[in-house]
C-alpha cells in the first residue's frame, strides 16, 4: 500500500502516510483473499484486488472525514485538521484514482465492473446519509438503505471478487456475494453500537460522534421510537452545535432504553444469514475462516 500510493508531491504524500499510519483492521483485503481459497488460489492475481478494495474504503474515509468536519480517525488527526480542506480533498481522489489503477493490472472486466459499481454504491450511500444529516424525518428503511449502499455492497464485491478471480464455480460466488452482504450490515450496526458504548482510545475517536454529525443510526432510531418522540433526541439530531452534555445526555437516554439490545439483535439476525450462506462453499476452511471473520465482527471493541 505504501509504493502504492505516493506521489510527486511532498505534501500529498505526507498526507497519505499520516492515513496509513493511522492503520485499519484490513477486514476488506482479507476477505478478498480468504475468499479466493475457495477455487484455484492465486495471491499474485489476488493482490491487486484486495489492495483495490483496502484503497476504495481509505478514499471513502478522507471524503467522510471532509464532509463531516471530522478532526479525529483512528486516533490521529484528519487530514482536513492537520493541512485543510483542499489538501484532503486532493488525498482522497489520489487514493480512489490509485485504486483504480492497481485494478486495471487485473486486466479482468468482471473485477472492474463489480468494483466499480460498488464505489458507485458506496458514493450513494454517502450522499444519502449527508442528505438526511441534521433531519427529525430519518427512518429505519432510510437506515438500512444507506448501510447497505454504503458499506455492506463493498463487502459483497470483495467477497465476489476472491471467489470470481480464483475460478470459483458460479454457486459458490454467489455464496460468498451473500455471506459478504450480510456480513456488512452486520459489521454496520455493530460499528453504530460501539459510536454509543464503545471505549474512545480503542474507538480513536470520541463516542456520539455520529450524533455530532446529525446521523440517526439504528439505536438512536429504536430509543426514539421506543419513546414515541423525545425533545432532547429530537434536538441533538437536528442541532449543529451540541455541548457535550447534551451528547452525554441524549446517550443516557438512548441507554436506558431496550434499544442496544434491539440493535444487537438485528446484528445478530443478519450474521446468522451470513453464516447460513457458508453451507453453499465447498472448503471447510474457507468456511472456518470466515465464521471466524465473522466472529471479530460481533466481538470487536474497535
Amino acid at each position: 500500500m505504501s509504493s502504492t500510493v505516493k506521489a510527486k508531491s511532498e505534501r500529498l504524500s505526507e498526507a497519505v502516510t499520516l492515513v496509513l499510519k493511522a492503520g485499519g483492521k484490513r477486514l476488506r483485503p482479507a476477505l478478498v483473499l480468504i475468499s479466493g481459497r475457495v477455487g484455484c488460489y492465486d495471491f499474485k492475481r489476488l493482490l491487486p484486488a484486495a489492495l483495490t478494495v483496502e484503497l476504495i474504503h481509505m478514499a471513502s474515509l478522507i471524503h467522510d472525514d471532509i464532509l463531516d468536519g471530522a478532526t479525529i480517525r483512528r486516533g490521529y488527526p484528519t487530514i482536513n485538521l492537520r493541512w485543510d480542506r483542499e489538501t484532503a480533498i486532493a488525498v482522497g481522489d489520489h487514493v480512489f484514482g490509485v485504486a483504480f489503477v492497481s485494478l486495471s493490472l487485473l486486466d479482468d472486466p468482471r473485477i472492474i465492473d463489480l468494483m466499480a459499481e460498488a464505489s458507485t454504491s458506496l458514493s450513494s450511500g454517502e450522499w444519502l446519509e449527508l442528505s438526511l444529516a441534521f433531519r427529525d424525518d430519518q427512518t429505519i428503511d432510510d437506515y438500512m438503505l444507506r448501510i447497505g449502499k454504503k458499506t455492506a455492497a463493498l463487502f459483497s464485491a470483495c467477497c465476489a471478487a476472491g471467489g470470481m478471480l480464483s475460478d470459483a464455480k458460479a454457486e459458490e460466488v454467489q455464496a460468498l456475494k451473500r455471506f459478504g452482504e450480510n456480513l456488512g450490515i452486520a459489521f454496520q450496526i455493530r460499528d453504530d453500537l460501539l459510536d454509543f458504548w464503545g471505549d474512545e482510545k480503542a474507538l480513536g475517536k470520541p463516542v456520539g460522534s455520529d450524533l455530532r454529525e446529525g446521523i440517526a443510526t439504528l439505536p438512536f432510531l429504536y430509543a426514539l421510537e421506543e419513546h414515541g418522540g423525545n425533545g432532547l433526541l429530537t434536538h441533538v439530531i437536528t442541532s449543529r452545535d451540541n455541548s457535550q452534555a447534551e451528547i452525554n445526555e441524549a446517550i443516557s437516554i438512548i441507554s436506558a432504553t431496550g434499544a442496544r439490545q434491539r440493535s444487537e439483535e438485528l446484528a445478530g439476525a443478519y450474521l446468522v444469514q451470513a453464516l447460513d450462506a457458508l453451507a453453499d462453499i465447498s472448503l471447510s476452511e474457507v468456511q472456518e475462516e470466515l465464521r471466524a471473520v465473522a466472529r471479530f465482527v460481533v466481538e470487536r471493541y474497535f
